[in-house]
């Protein structure tokens, strides 16, 4: 898992800075992943597993998924269409949990706010020592396009720098979505 995400950071960082078009004048906006602005809908009273419902930007809202200790992220678009971002088999498959903010990535046209991306902590935890996990703090990044939203990168939070780097590889449109953590190395274009 550890040489995946140092492999995945890397390629990631790599076709980022290689890459010169990055959006210029992307803006960012926080929202909330947790709290009273969010309403809770129990999927599962056996298990606990659940969905926040929590407001978002320009008439999208995002959705919280809890389910066996792992979250997952959904953004919903203003026509109420889900687009599944899939944490838990693009990013880890073991126990995880969200930070409590989303920096909303956002490109303003003709006094329109439109989103084109988002960042979310998320914290998952290596079970190499399953009586000690060990906590890793990622940044998942993710694009947002019209009818679709794929996770584009996923960055190790403490290196340096690390909300400067993740914002740079948000602000590019050209690149690719990453598949389920069963195949890393091979992307597709949304």
């Amino acid at each position: 898992m550890r040489a995946y995400m140092i492999s995945l950071s890397f390629s990631v960082l790599l076709t980022s800075s290689m890459n010169a078009a990055a959006q210029k004048n992307a803006a960012a906006i926080y929202t909330n992943l947790s709290g009273n602005a969010c309403s809770k809908a129990i999927d599962d009273v056996a298990t606990g597993a659940h969905t926040l419902d929590c407001p978002g930007i320009a008439g999208y809202r995002l959705q919280v998924l809890l389910d066996d200790e792992r979250n997952s992220l959904n953004v919903v678009t203003p026509g109420k269409r889900v687009l599944p971002l899939d944490y838990w088999e693009v990013v880890t498959r073991g126990f995880s949990t969200l930070g409590e903010k989303a920096e909303w990535r956002i490109a303003k046209t003709r006094g329109r706010i439109t989103p084109i991306a988002i960042i979310v902590r998320v914290d998952t935890f290596e079970q190499g020592n399953p009586e000690q996990p060990k906590r890793v703090p990622m940044l998942v990044i993710a694009r947002i396009f019209h009818d679709t939203a794929c996770v584009t990168g996923a960055m190790n939070a403490n290196v340096r720098d690390a909300s400067v780097k993740a914002r740079r590889i948000a602000d590019d449109e050209h690149l690719p979505c990453l598949l389920r953590e069963s195949n890393p190395h091979e992307a597709i274009q949304p």
